[in-house]
C-alpha cells in the first residue's frame, strides 16, 4: 500500500514539474534586463535599455516615433518582407555602443525564417541561424542570430561577425540594472564634452568626471515623469565635489536663461536641465529632473 502511495506521489510530482516547465516555456516573458545585460561580451561603453512594451501601453511610443504610416519607404519594405515591425513586435531593447559598433539584445516576436530570407535576398548570408548582410554604407555590416525563445542578438559595425559575441551568460555585468522602464548607463570614459552636444549638456557631463559611472533612469510617479541620476564614486568627498559641480552648472544655466529674457520651451533640454536638484547619499551623487509630457512630445518631432 505504501509503495502505491509513493508511486502516486512521484507521478503527481512529475506531472506538477511538467506543468511548471510548460508554463515557463509558454508564458515566460523572455530575459529580464539583468540577463539581457549579461548577454553582451566583456567590454565598456554606454548602455541603453528601453521597455518598449510599456511605452506602447502608455502611448509614449507613438509620440516618440510618430503615427504609423509615416516611416520611410525602405522601412516599410523591410516590414513587408520580414514580418517584423518594432511598433508591434518589439517588447524591450538593450543596446551598447563600442568604438563605432552597436550591440543589441532584443526581446519580442521574431519570424526567424522570414528574417533569414530577407537577409539572403538583400545580399546577405545565413548559416545555422546566424545571418550577416550589408548595411546602408559599404563599411557597415549587420549581423543577427536568435538567442532563444523571443530573444534576438543584433549588431551593426565594420565586423560582419559582431553578433556572434552576443550570447547568454557572455559576461558578468559591472553594475546592477535599475528596475525603471528606461535607463542609460554611462561609463567613466563618457564624461567629456562632445562637439555635437548642446553646451549645457556638455557641461553636465564634464561635471560628472570622477564618478565610477552614471545611471540615468526615467521613472513614472504620481506627478508624471522624472529623470533620476545615480553616480557612485570612490569616496564621499569625491561625491560632494561632483554634486557641487552639478549645482554650479545648473546655476549657470539658470543665469543664462534669465539673461535671455524669455522662458525656454518646456520640451527643450535646457528647460529640463535647469530644474535639476542634487544631493549626496553616502558615496553616490543623486539627482532629479522633472519631465513633462511636452518633453517627450518634443523628442518625437
Amino acid at each position: 500500500m505504501r509503495l502505491i502511495e509513493n508511486r502516486r506521489l512521484i507521478l503527481l510530482g512529475c506531472a506538477f514539474a511538467a506543468i511548471l516547465c510548460a508554463g515557463v516555456y509558454f508564458f515566460w516573458p523572455g530575459l529580464p534586463p539583468a540577463a539581457m545585460l549579461a548577454c553582451l561580451p566583456p567590454g565598456d561603453g554606454p548602455v541603453l535599455y528601453v521597455d518598449v512594451s510599456l511605452l506602447r501601453k502608455t502611448g509614449l511610443l507613438e509620440q516618440l516615433a510618430g503615427k504609423p504610416g509615416g516611416e520611410e519607404a525602405d522601412y516599410r519594405k523591410f516590414v513587408d518582407a520580414s514580418g517584423f515591425d518594432y511598433r508591434r513586435d518589439l517588447d524591450a531593447a538593450l543596446v551598447q555602443w563600442r568604438n563605432g559598433t552597436a550591440l543589441f539584445v532584443l526581446k519580442g516576436r521574431f519570424d526567424e525564417d522570414r528574417l533569414a530570407a530577407y537577409a539572403q535576398s538583400n545580399g546577405g548570408l545565413c548559416a545555422k541561424k546566424f545571418c550577416t548582410l550589408p548595411g546602408s554604407v559599404p563599411q557597415r555590416r549587420i549581423s543577427f542570430q536568435p538567442l532563444g525563445r523571443g530573444v534576438m542578438a543584433l549588431a551593426t559595425g565594420s565586423d560582419a561577425m559582431s553578433a556572434a559575441a552576443i550570447r547568454e551568460h557572455a559576461s558578468r555585468p559591472a553594475f546592477v540594472p535599475p528596475s525603471a522602464p528606461l535607463w542609460i548607463c554611462l561609463p567613466a570614459s563618457s564624461f567629456h564634452a562632445e562637439p555635437d552636444l548642446p553646451p549645457g549638456l556638455s557641461a553636465f557631463l564634464e561635471a560628472l568626471d570622477g564618478a565610477q559611472r552614471t545611471i540615468l533612469t526615467v521613472e513614472m510617479n504620481a506627478g508624471g515623469f522624472a529623470l533620476a541620476l545615480n553616480a557612485p564614486c570612490a569616496s564621499q568627498d569625491q561625491a560632494r565635489m561632483i554634486a557641487a559641480r552639478l549645482m554650479r552648472a545648473t546655476a549657470t544655466l539658470k543665469d543664462l536663461i534669465a539673461r535671455s529674457g524669455k522662458a525656454p520651451d518646456a520640451s527643450s533640454p535646457a528647460a529640463v536641465l535647469a530644474a535639476g536638484t542634487f544631493h549626496v547619499e553616502r558615496t553616490a551623487v543623486r539627482g532629479n529632473w522633472p519631465l513633462s509630457r511636452a518633453f517627450f512630445e518634443g523628442l518625437g518631432r
